[in-house]
């Protein structure tokens, strides 16, 4: 019953305000009641009139996800922990993140002081596994502007073929215009700062006088989103509203206009257009210029929810195949020494008691000999595997970045967990390809500390991750008479690089190491043959070919400056990272 309450609600989560103990809080948690696996952007505004102190923002919460083995699901928590350093007066309003995965989800929120509870400021529970298509979309409007007023009718009924896993039931006779609205409508004051929080939305769809009121971090958090795969509709707006990023010319649509924006892309549509269509359907004929297997939410990648190798969402060479032959050969050496060498020694000698000695002893000696041979075999340090694509804006000297990881601890689990930065999306994977059902313990107070649920001994683990930030790294290139030459300023060398001019493509010879300078020559071939046949992931990487714009460039990179492993020393092995470079366009 409990997870049934979130699907009749209009926008899951609480609104509440609390005071005493010094402190004055007000807690923001309303959002959209069917969520994409990513963050769910909890609005503090918190005031101390106590001395100096640190409190600390708890949150605990259980998921649910169908398909586990014992009775259908997989039941696991998480935890998460946020420290606030206030001083006497202070007032800070933050947006804390909170990773919400599963097919269903319950949260607690708590504010503790040295270990004491100082409030309980309630719970609330919602779907967190929705696919892209049954995912909420926002609605940011002010119900005092001529959007606020026409929009408050757009948000998209609950209906038995938009249900989500736990909605099955038939609407009820007053027909589905009647059930509760799963998008919702937020005032643009209420929008959280963290960019985080949009990775869970289908869209985001505002005005323009909505976007002016927006605060400068408001407007940051939605251009980070979209550069990392968000679809921002503007309506009855202009693409003079975010920065052009390349060379793209709007693509004409029935619903508007739409260009790139890194990895998402920016839509401009009329008012009139949606009440005549419909949201739901404005929204199906947005055009994906980019491949949208990389766009948010994640679960519009084709390969999510889909099994892997051995657990593996990229099958790291080395690692994970059980090497059967080894191993039966020393357990046909353990039984020939522990039984008929060791009879045959001490018959010889007539010491047979002395087989309650020589028995525990090769034992001993063939374990040692076993764990020897796994520990030579992987060792104790963590191998990894990724593959990455980054959009890299030269001429604003900006990147956004999506990765697909796997990892494997060969020894024991890392003592302090993976850190990220608080910046930084991370969407663990289960073994199965879809949300992962580990418990899951997180640190905010820094950065984005995963202390347990991320990485396990011995075991797969995988994760998603999506990043935007300011990059000077480049591929400076030249005209020298009628050839065309590159020098390498990305800080790791180049594999592979093709360019295409106004007029014709060039492509890379040889590797060029990292500072290095070449010569391109011109190609006669396709950009797809950058990518080998049979590489993981090799579809998504190699439709980007085909929508690739004039002056940019494909640049295949054995390891990549633009992700983070979380954790140093990473024996990275087989990985692909795909860099699309937009540039100057060249004399």
């Amino acid at each position: 019953m409990l997870l049934l309450v979130p699907a009749a609600a209009r926008a899951a989560g609480i609104y509440r305000s609390v005071e005493g103990e010094g402190l004055r809080v007000t807690m923001d948690a309303e959002w959209g009641s069917q969520l994409a696996p990513g963050y769910l952007p909890v609005r503090f505004d918190i005031t101390n009139t106590n001395a100096a102190r640190v409190i600390e923002i708890v949150v605990d919460g259980n998921r649910v996800t169908m398909g586990g083995r014992l009775y259908g699901y997989t039941a696991a928590r998480t935890a998460i922990v946020q420290t606030v350093r206030l001083a006497r007066g202070d007032r800070v309003r933050l947006t804390v993140p909170v990773p919400i995965l599963g097919d269903s989800q319950s949260l607690q929120f708590r504010i503790r002081e040295d270990g004491r509870l100082l409030h309980e400021l309630g719970g609330t529970g919602f779907q967190s596994g929705a696919p892209a298509d049954d995912s909420s979309v926002l609605i940011a409007a002010d119900t005092s502007t001529p959007f606020g007023r026409v929009a408050a009718g757009w948000p998209r009924a609950v209906s038995p073929s938009r249900s989500g896993p736990f909605l099955h039931a038939a609407p009820p006779s007053g027909g589905a215009a009647s059930l509760p609205s799963f998008d919702f409508v937020l005032d643009p004051a209420r929008m959280p700062t963290n960019w985080l929080g949009f990775t869970s939305m289908r869209a985001v769809f505002m005005g323009p006088m909505e976007w002016r009121r927006l605060s400068d971090e408001q407007r940051s958090a939605l251009r980070t989103w979209t550069a990392c795969g968000g679809d921002l509709v503007l309506v009855d707006g202009d693409f003079s509203m975010l920065p052009r990023v390349g060379s793209y010319s709007p693509v004409v649509h029935a619903s508007g206009e739409t260009v790139p924006y890194f990895l998402g892309h920016v839509h401009v549509v009329k008012a009139e257009t949606i009440v005549g269509s419909g949201l739901g359907s404005v929204l199906s004929g947005l055009p994906s210029v980019h491949v949208a297997d990389w766009a948010l939410p994640t679960t519009r990648a084709f390969e999510w929810g889909s099994g892997t190798e051995r657990g593996f969402r990229l099958p790291i060479p080395g690692i994970g195949q059980v090497p059967a032959r080894a191993y039966l050969a020393i357990l046909l050496l353990f039984s020939v020494f522990i039984g008929p060498v060791n009879y045959l020694f001490l018959a010889r000698r007539n010491r047979q008691a002395l087989v309650v000695l020589t028995t525990p002893l090769i034992s001993v000696v063939f374990v040692v000999l076993l764990a020897t041979y796994v520990v030579a075999g992987e060792g104790f340090g963590i191998h990894g595997r990724a593959v990455s694509l980054t959009v890299l804006d030269q001429r604003s000297q900006a990147a956004a970045t999506r990765a697909s990881i796997s990892l494997y601890a060969a020894g024991r689990t890392p003592s302090a967990g993976l850190r990220f930065p608080r910046d930084m999306a991370i969407l663990p994977i289960g073994r199965d390809g879809r949300s992962s059902t580990d418990d899951i313990r997180v640190d905010l107070s820094e950065s984005q500390r995963f202390a347990s649920g991320l990485v396990r001994a011995r075991a797969p683990s995988n994760y998603e991750a999506l990043s935007f930030r300011t990059a000077r790294e480049r591929l400076v290139f030249a005209r020298d008479g009628d050839q065309l030459t590159v020098v390498n300023g990305l800080g790791t060398p180049v594999a592979k690089l093709w360019i295409r001019t106004a007029d014709r493509a060039y492509s890379l010879t040889h590797p060029l190491a990292a500072g290095g300078k070449a010569t391109l020559s011109v190609s006669r071939g396709v950009a797809e043959s950058l990518i080998e046949a049979g590489y993981p992931l090799r579809s998504k990487l190699a439709a980007l070919s085909s929508t690739q714009p004039q002056h940019s460039y494909l640049a295949l990179l054995d390891h990549s400056p633009f992700w983070q492993p979380g954790i140093s020393g990473v024996d990275e092995r087989a990985s692909f990272h795909l860099v699309l470079g937009l540039v100057e366009p060249l004399p």
